[in-house]
């Protein structure tokens, strides 16, 4: 569902939430992700889903059509620096499990938190473009440009907008803060098994009390699982354009 069809306006404690829109060319995206000749090595590239981003690592559902259509998804694998599942190939496509380690990103490093904001597909490069959507408040978004401008990334904003959700979602049923801790929780790998994040580690990256983290948390799954399960009304907090 594309943005300008949703009619509800996702809001956090720290004002509107925004989805903006980047291209650079995908040398530069190479600089910021790594693997240089991976990516240089690509006619096509695209995240169809992120399953899990951290500190700790990342793991992404990707589909990869490389420049030379004699070259085989070994050799790609052997470019990438990361490991890569073959899920599916097909016409000269190959559809993969991408698994990176612990890795400390120029953006991270220069300051920028990726835990109040999110890369999020589409992630994608074609015609030797990438072009990357990253979900976040005003604030973290002019950070994020900023960042990118003291790295020397070459770039552009092909658009930005407030991040909607569509009517009906279980999201709506969350307060701005549930919300905010919840997504922290599933982006940092508290729900994954086993855990990368503890509770209390969560806390202290989003400058809440350990007490007040698990009140937000617990509430918000319970909101989420009437809310799917239909044991209640949807009662949004979001505010409505």
């Amino acid at each position: 569902m594309l943005a300008s069809d949703w009619t509800f306006v996702l809001t956090s404690h720290r004002g509107t939430v925004r989805r903006i829109v980047i291209e650079m060319p995908v040398e530069d995206f190479a600089r910021l992700k790594g693997g240089g000749s991976f990516y240089q090595a690509v006619a096509s590239f695209s995240v169809l889903q992120i399953l899990r981003a951290g500190p700790g690592g990342a793991s992404s559902i990707v589909q990869i059509r490389p420049k030379d259509p004699k070259m085989g998804f070994d050799d790609l694998a052997r470019l990438a620096h990361r490991e890569l599942q073959l899920l599916d190939a097909n016409g000269g496509t190959f559809t993969s499990l991408m698994k990176t380690g612990h890795v400390t990103s120029p953006l991270r490093r220069i300051g920028l938190n990726l835990g109040r904001g999110y890369f999020v597909p589409p992630i994608e490069i074609e015609r030797e473009r990438a072009r990357l959507t990253y979900v976040g408040s005003s604030p973290e978004v002019g950070r994020l440009l900023e960042a990118l401008r003291k790295l020397g990334l070459r770039h552009r904003a092909v658009s930005i907008s407030d991040l909607r959700i569509p009517p009906g979602s279980p999201l709506t049923a969350l307060t701005d803060k549930q919300f905010r801790v919840v997504s922290a929780a599933y982006q940092e790998g508290y729900y994954d098994r086993p855990r990368r994040v503890s509770s209390k580690a969560l806390a202290q990256r989003l400058g809440l009390s350990s007490s007040t983290l698990v009140n937000h948390r617990l509430k918000a799954e319970q909101r989420l699982l009437s809310a799917i399960l239909g044991q209640e009304p949807l009662s949004g907090t979001a505010r409505r354009r």
